[in-house]
């Protein structure tokens, strides 16, 4: 048998569970309903799992997909095309087909269109998956036949190594914070700011949504279904370097519950001062003992929706005094973790347990040395900051992610970018439309005993909820570790933006919608809380593999700059950071193992793989 009937047959048998995998996969490009799917592939006979261009392929497709038959057989015969054109010699049907349909996909205007790329590089993987194991067992036939010659042991090998290459990589990439899923005004508000700063739209639209969630507080609960409510608590992170214009970004979106607590602190010191007078006019009369004497007058109370260093004892009376919740907004959120065990006598935990409980608007008790106990029946905090990424790694451990904390967090990462003089600013009209949206919220008053109010969903709100009910509960239980418990919170964040969505629009640009969520806000905020879920898993991966960013920040773009090769005593010559003994390598292997480089031989000579090429 020669070298080229092995790897026909190895390219030509696949396994019929791989390839039902594979297909399901591009049914699922053009279709939310991957039931039906799993149903349309059953249907199709093994014999023609193994033809490129089968008319049960395009039979399946159309049943999956429920659309017109033409339209995808045009796009079958393109893919077709291409993958046969000469010129595209070496070109995969596979990726070729895969971009058609992503494409189809795209211009259809499904919702399942947002998780197309996604869709589009596990397939990838799991083809490149087929190859490697087809070439592997080609290269085991070929080791185990006598009659083979070392060439073709070598060359069986190669080809085990060059299907192995072409896996695409498994490591999250950065996707874009999805500004078209915010409801108006906040939308057009995170777009123009974004723009007018030159920075990423999360540092703006984090600290808004945060803000708009801590103004609603107390005064309204989403019900998912029976038994099932959430608060619009909302903890949100951004993670990066100083530089980054996260904190001028963050300013931009606060200034509006700033704006709001200025007023209230002016109108307190009014009051105070009206009240010292009356209290020392009592005081004078009790003197006196004037049997007429006045009740002692009420001291006033601030009103408070913002606060940014506090502990818990310090917290509980301005909660007590404040039901509907307030917004701790921090510049460094490292203060406050680390504040746990300098408020708790070393014993953070116990501290951090606390905070845990106005995650979810859970009661809390406070004892005070000097004012003694008090009791929030719902105490409601919506946390907001920025981080950078080695703090991050430092102050949350392996504690905060086993105490659950980290998972609360919904974290960004965006990619840095290189500072601009800022051009222009927020238009008048989307500043104004944003003013009066907080005083909308602000206005909102709860129930008549002053609980929350519950709104629920309409008919189409809740079978769209159910079902992605059932897809995360799927995802969730194939997680593990940390992801897993993230995901146990993912479908929270959805829940509780939805309700946010739903009470910005009705306060913004559609003041006339019913009270119950619509269908509308459920689909953003699922969107919205998928790509937050993917992103928390693509920065906590990071800080697992020893995130580049936050150990050798300009290590990689120094190497770039050299012509993408260096060793380990270029880099210690180089950067005195890495003088120290062993540093040079340590960083260089950190580049590796995080796949942004490949050892090599140095091209200047030396031990194998003493170099690495940036990939």
């Amino acid at each position: 048998m020669t070298r080229s009937t092995r790897r026909t047959k190895a390219d030509n048998t696949r396994s019929p569970e791989a390839e039902r995998a594979f297909l399901a996969g591009c049914l699922e490009l053009l279709t939310d309903s991957p039931a039906r799917c799993r149903e349309a592939v059953k249907l199709v006979k093994p014999a023609a799992l193994t033809i490129e261009w089968g008319a049960e392929l395009l039979a399946a497709i159309t049943a999956a997909a429920d659309l017109d038959a033409p339209t995808l057989a045009d796009v079958l015969r393109i893919a077709r095309e291409r993958a046969t054109d000469p010129a595209a010699e070496g070109v995969d049907p596979e990726r070729v087909l895969i971009s058609e349909l992503t494409e189809l996909s795209i211009d259809s205007g499904r919702a399942y269109a947002r998780a197309v790329d996604r869709h589009a590089r596990e397939i990838m993987r799991a083809a490149g998956r087929r190859r490697t194991i087809a070439a592997a067992e080609a290269a085991a036939e070929v080791a185990a036949d006598p009659r083979a010659e070392a060439a073709e042991i070598e060359a069986a090998v190669a080809a085990v190594a060059e299907a192995s290459a072409s896996v695409p990589t498994e490591r999250l990439e950065w996707e874009p914070f999805p500004v078209a899923l915010l409801p108006e005004p906040v939308g057009a508000f995170v777009a123009e700011a974004a723009e007018a700063l030159s920075t990423d739209p999360v540092f703006i639209a984090f600290p808004l949504l945060a803000s708009a969630a801590a103004t609603i507080g107390n005064r309204r609960r989403i019900e998912l279904w029976s038994g099932w409510r959430e608060p619009p608590i909302l903890w949100l992170a951004t993670v990066a370097d100083s530089g980054s214009m996260k904190s001028p970004a963050a300013d931009k979106s606060l200034a509006f519950i700033r704006a709001r607590q200025d007023a209230a602190f002016k109108v307190f010191r009014a009051a105070l001062a009206d009240y010292e007078t009356e209290k020392r006019e009592h005081d004078r009369a009790s003197r006196r003992r004037d049997a007429e004497a006045a009740a002692p007058p009420e001291r006033p109370v601030a009103e408070r929706m913002l606060v940014d260093d506090v502990t818990i004892e310090g917290l509980g009376p301005i909660l007590e005094q404040n039901p509907a919740g307030v917004l701790l907004a921090r510049d460094e959120l490292s203060g406050w973790i680390e504040g746990f065990d300098r408020y708790s006598g070393g014993r953070g935990g116990g501290e951090a347990a606390r905070w845990l409980s106005c995650y979810g608007a859970a009661p809390l008790t406070v004892d005070r040395k000097l004012s003694g106990t008090l009791y929030i029946p719902a105490a409601a905090v919506s946390i907001v900051g920025t981080i950078q990424p080695r703090v991050l790694a430092r102050v949350v451990g392996s504690r905060h992610v086993d105490n659950g904390l980290a998972m609360r967090f919904m974290l960004a990462s965006p990619p840095k970018r290189m500072k601009e003089i800022p051009a222009g600013d927020v238009g008048f009209a989307t500043v104004e439309a944003v003013r009066s949206m907080f005083e909308t919220l602000a206005a909102i008053r709860p129930a008549d005993d002053g609980s929350p109010r519950v709104i629920d969903l309409e008919p189409e709100a809740a079978e769209a909820w159910r079902a992605f009910y059932r897809e995360h509960a799927a995802e969730q239980f194939n997680a593990s570790g940390p992801v897993g418990s993230m995901l146990a919170k993912a479908e929270g964040w959805a829940a509780r933006l939805a309700l946010v969505f739903h009470l910005v629009a009705q306060a913004g640009s559609d003041p006339t919608r019913g009270d119950r969520v619509r269908v509308d806000s459920i689909e953003a905020a699922v969107g919205l809380a998928r790509w937050a879920a993917r992103e928390w898993q693509r920065v906590f991966e990071g800080l697992q593999r020893g995130t580049i960013e936050a150990d050798d920040t300009g290590l990689r773009d120094w190497i770039a700059a050299r012509g993408g090769v260096a060793t380990a005593r270029d880099v210690a010559r180089g950067l005195a950071k890495y003088r120290g003994p062993g540093a040079a390598e340590a960083a260089l292997h950190r580049l590796a193992k995080a796949g942004a480089a490949e050892w090599q031989a140095s091209p200047t000579g030396g031990r194998p793989a003493d170099a690495v090429r940036l990939r």
